[in-house]
């Protein structure tokens, strides 16, 4: 076999792949790549979560429950930022 045919049957080989990634929080992605389906990127994206994932408002609620309500912490959605309780009631977050 020569090295041409070679490389092109590796070439062929490498149209369909996936990728799969683990973050930090064990969040799983898969990434499934068909080249001759879509060229600029994945054709499909499965995100799956473990059992016990909480989103930043899930985690801010929970944290939120155990604490007076002058203590307790709120996200503001214009700039991402945490802000106290009377600073979001006066923005009219909650």
């Amino acid at each position: 076999m020569s090295y041409y045919k070679k490389k092109q049957e590796e070439l062929e080989q490498s149209r369909n792949f996936v990728r799969e990634r683990i973050d930090s929080e064990g969040v799983k992605h898969i990434w499934k790549y068909n080249l001759d389906k879509f060229k600029n990127g994945p054709y499909e994206v499965e995100i799956i979560y473990p059992k016990d994932f909480l989103t930043v408002s899930e985690k801010i609620k929970k944290e939120n429950k155990k604490l007076p309500k002058s203590q307790q912490k709120f996200l503001n959605p214009d700039n991402g930022r945490m802000v106290g309780y009377y600073r979001a009631k006066t923005l009219g977050i909650i």
